[in-house]
């Protein structure tokens, strides 16, 4: 198969094309840093841009089979207080999508409700919890409102907080907010990749954690 990978130089990124490769598909790299991947060129065709440019991203999903948007949501409060990082990315990427006819769609989404878990950061205050929960709740939302009025067959993978796991590829599935701790980004990689090549988790959101 060809996979597009946007935000192939993440923690994430990087693990998703080791998995991809290591099974002989062929991979487009999305990157927004000229230099930030240095891995065999095999099956690897490398694209630096910006997914705010449309002509860009049609270009790197022309030929995909499976598109991921592997940017790990982070929240960006002194340029936008109103989305995290991969916001406008979805948009984009999902726009174009449409245009070309793709199906298979795959992002990251933090955890709507943490209510349901009690996992705020200790390590920053109450009210930034609050701001930060208010704001992913938000792009989740407005993600999944483009998502569910298109015709992709899309998956949003929903996570906490992201820490380290000597435990690779062993997570916790559940299809609600029950559950959840911290997840290692290899676990990330790991469960995105599983249902890429297993076509599972079809216009679901399913949260992911560390077994």
């Amino acid at each position: 198969m060809n996979i597009t990978i946007f935000g192939a130089n993440s923690s994430i990124g990087k693990y998703l094309i080791d998995l991809f490769i290591n099974d002989n598909h062929k991979v487009i790299a999305f990157i927004d840093k000229p230099g930030s991947i240095k891995l065999p060129s095999k099956n690897l065709e490398i694209i630096v841009g910006h997914t705010y440019d449309k002509f860009l991203v049609n270009k790197a999903i022309q030929n995909s089979d499976i598109v991921i948007n592997a940017f790990r949501p982070d929240f960006k409060i002194l340029k936008n207080t109103n989305y995290y990082a991969n916001n406008i990315s979805n948009k984009t990427i999902i726009e174009e999508m449409i245009k070309t006819n793709k199906k298979r769609f795959i992002t990251i989404s933090r955890l709507v409700n943490n209510k349901n878990t009690g996992k705020s950061n200790p390590l920053i205050s109450i009210s930034l919890n609050n701001i930060l929960y208010k704001c992913y709740k938000k792009d989740f939302l407005d993600t999944f409102a483009l998502l569910n009025e298109s015709n992709l067959d899309w998956t949003i993978v929903k996570i906490i907080r992201t820490a380290p796991s000597r435990k690779k590829g062993e997570y916790l599935i559940s299809p609600n907010d029950k559950i959840g701790s911290f997840v290692s980004n290899y676990n990330i990689a790991h469960f995105i990749y599983n249902i890429s090549i297993n076509n599972l988790f079809i216009n679901e959101s399913p949260i992911i954690s560390n077994k």
